[in-house]
């Protein structure tokens, strides 16, 4: 007679399974644009902030002095300063653990569960930001195109859209970060971009001046631009998916705190909702306003890209 073997109990959980007691490496993605911002917080009591700025004087206002203008004195040249505002809105999650199963796992879930809550708060914060400064005035697509749904997959980044974006800055007089713009792209865009480049364009961030400010996930420089790779890049629908890389100046865009990310863990006590302490739950939350505060500090790219 032939023997029971295992396949006769699989799924019936007479079998023990070891559980290895660690969790698998999360695939987080880099998250840069939270980082770059004009970041003041809300002072207390007060539910918008804003950001004061003088309008351009035109060099057209210097006049030249005459001997028949000598000692009159010029017309009056206007100054005029704008503002731009924020107001906060609240964000949240909520994760609800039973007390049997924090009790009877023996892996660190309250602990992971927290990790996890405000990674994902910041990646919220991140697709927030994205949705307000993609939406700037200076654009360049890829190829030959003039609009976003011309552009197909081959339409892709190239360092003569770099360049070009680069060039735009500094011909708007956009302040930079000691010399240099910044740049976010898609991994996918990262591809097309070396595939386009000339051997030497490339300046290691080993040989930056200054070594030791080098972001997380920042792969070098190219035309004073310096460059971070983000998967969690918001793309746009369209003929077909549309990558979005912005290049930026110093002030761009203004992030103003309400309250900061801030993740809780509420103990295992009873209350009127858990009379009998039978869960503990891990939150998170923040509140914060979005602005564009210099258009001509940004200029976004809009491409295809070679999905691998």
């Amino acid at each position: 007679m032939a023997a029971n073997n295992r396949n006769d109990f699989s799924g019936s959980g007479a079998l023990q399974e070891w559980l290895q007691r660690i969790f698998l490496p999360n695939f987080n993605a880099n998250l840069y644009f939270a980082d770059m911002a004009e970041a003041p917080d809300f002072p207390d009591g007060y539910d918008t902030l804003r950001w004061a700025k003088f309008t351009a004087i035109s060099e057209s206002s210097v006049t030249v002095g005459t001997t028949s203008t000598d000692g009159v004195t010029p017309t009056d040249t206007s100054i005029a300063v704008t503002s731009v505002t924020t107001t906060p809105v609240q964000y949240r999650i909520v994760c609800n653990l039973s007390d049997l199963l924090l009790s009877d796992n023996p892996l660190p879930l309250l602990q992971k569960t927290a990790e996890r809550v405000g990674y994902v708060m910041a990646l919220n914060v991140d697709s927030v930001i994205q949705t307000t400064i993609m939406a700037g005035s200076n654009v360049y697509y890829g190829g030959t195109q003039t609009t976003r749904a011309g552009l197909s997959a081959t339409d892709v980044l190239t360092v003569t859209l770099l360049n070009k974006a680069s060039a735009k800055l500094r011909s708007f007089d956009a302040p930079d970060f000691d010399g240099f713009y910044y740049a976010v792209i898609h991994p996918f865009c990262l591809y097309d971009l070396r595939a386009s480049t000339a051997a030497g364009s490339w300046v290691d961030v080993a040989k930056y001046s200054q070594p030791d400010k080098i972001f997380k996930g920042e792969i070098g420089a190219l035309y004073n631009v310096r460059i971070m790779v983000s998967s969690h890049i918001n793309t746009f629908a369209s003929t077909v998916t549309v990558y979005p890389t912005l290049v930026f100046g110093k002030s761009a865009y203004g992030l103003g705190w309400r309250q900061r990310p801030q993740v809780f863990i509420t103990d295992m006590v009873p209350s009127d909702s858990d009379p009998a302490a039978q869960r503990r739950k891990v939150a998170a939350k923040c509140a914060f306003g979005v602005v564009r505060l210099q258009e001509n500090a940004m200029v976004r790219l809009e491409t295809g890209a070679t999905a691998l």
